[in-house]
């Protein structure tokens, strides 16, 4: 409930926020384009984005034509990503629930996007967000994972700085993740990983076998 009431606060300034953290790593759109490059066409296709906050890429999945869903535990996330998507006329849609326990049937999506979503979890939640990210992809649908990477040289000592003043303990543990191993566990093949900013951020692809 704290967690509901505190996201609930910050929604009206979270887009705000984003675009000035992502200005260093080169604009949140060329952020959210490196996402779409490794989705593909999704055109007729059916995209859940879980963690999905004020729903970026649910918006923009809705835009090029995928018939997209937008999940988030927070109410007033949700709030915020409905309001936009009536002022731009979309037909995305928006569920509350819990990523570690989807509310949709086996099969029911041709792509997943989990973005920015793993590092605010712990271990146990984060694999059962990719079991569950598997377990509601078709055969061969695909999840892309856009997250933080381990920033190389002096990109480091600033990624460590920025982590101290927005980031919990969790982001660490996500660093320290085996991702392909994970990925594997979980069923996925095809491991593809793009690094971006300076290595600071990634962008994983694979399918579900």
């Amino acid at each position: 409930m704290l967690h509901d009431r505190l996201y609930g606060l910050l929604a009206p300034f979270y887009d705000l926020g984003v675009r000035i953290l992502s200005l260093p790593f080169g604009g949140e759109r060329r952020l959210r384009g490196a996402v779409f490059e490794a989705l593909g066409c999704v055109d007729g296709w059916k995209v859940l984005e879980p963690f999905c906050g004020t729903a970026a890429i649910t918006l923009e999945a809705d835009g090029r034509g995928a018939l997209a869903v937008g999940l988030d535990l927070s109410c007033g996330m949700l709030a915020v990503a409905a309001e936009k998507a009536r002022k731009r006329g979309g037909k995305a849609r928006f569920v509350r629930g819990d990523a570690a326990s989807m509310p949709f049937a086996s099969g029911s999506f041709h792509a997943v996007v989990v973005s920015m979503g793993l590092h605010e979890v712990d271990g146990a939640a984060r694999e059962a967000v990719l079991r569950e990210a598997h377990r509601v992809l078709v055969p061969g649908g695909r999840l892309v994972v856009f997250d933080y990477d381990r920033a190389e040289g002096a990109g480091r000592t600033i990624q460590r700085l920025f982590f101290l003043l927005v980031e919990g303990e969790t982001v660490h543990t996500w660093l320290d993740t085996d991702a392909q191993g994970l990925l594997a566990a979980c069923g996925f093949e095809d491991f593809r990983k793009k690094r971006l900013a300076g290595g600071a951020l990634q962008v994983i692809t694979v399918r579900r076998a």
